[in-house]
């Protein structure tokens, strides 16, 4: 006899689990890359090495992007299910 009802979807936690530790992971690791090339502006201006400081301000900026970019993203599909 077949069961009435599956408890657990198997498949579909085992894909949120995946995403989750793959986002959680790549956020944060962007995010550290900001911190970084803001870190980096700040001591390289100190040093009066103007376009290697604007070359991290700039690292800094496009991972601040992303990070926001991938909060929108998580966002929209969150709400969309």
């Amino acid at each position: 006899m077949p069961p009435l009802a599956e408890i657990v979807e198997t498949k579909e936690l085992l894909q949120t689990v995946v995403f989750a530790s793959v986002a959680g992971v790549g956020v944060t690791t962007i995010f550290s890359i900001a911190i970084w090339g803001a870190a980096r502006f700040v001591d390289l201006s100190q040093e009066d090495r103007r376009v290697h400081a604007v070359a991290a301000a700039g690292v800094a900026a496009v991972a601040l992007l992303a990070v926001a970019a991938a909060i929108v993203i998580g966002v929209i599909v969150m709400t969309s299910k």
